[in-house]
């Protein structure tokens, strides 16, 4: 649970790992559990290595999450995917 945090959509300037993957990998869903979106999404996703890449747009919170300073980057097609789902980020 985040204790504060600042929010903002920037355009990366270089790759980086996507934070929302592990919350939609270790939550336990089979891909059935996913629409034929999530699932393009997902595929989309996994040729790209579920990174961030350099130019696109893409979720960035930073703050304080459980106690711990901490900076989260998340593509926004997977983001979206564990917003629908309530994954995480409360």
């Amino acid at each position: 649970m985040w204790d504060f945090s600042k929010v903002s959509k920037p355009v990366a300037k270089k790759d980086y790992c996507c934070d929302a993957w592990p919350w939609i990998e270790n939550e336990g869903l089979g891909m059935v559990d996913f629409s034929q979106e999530e699932l393009g999404v997902i595929e989309k996703a996994r040729n790209e290595k579920f990174k961030i890449l350099s130019g696109t747009k893409y979720l960035k919170v930073v703050g304080k999450w459980e106690g711990e300073f901490t900076t989260y980057r998340a593509r926004l097609d997977l983001q979206k995917i564990c917003d629908d789902l309530e994954l995480q980020l409360e």
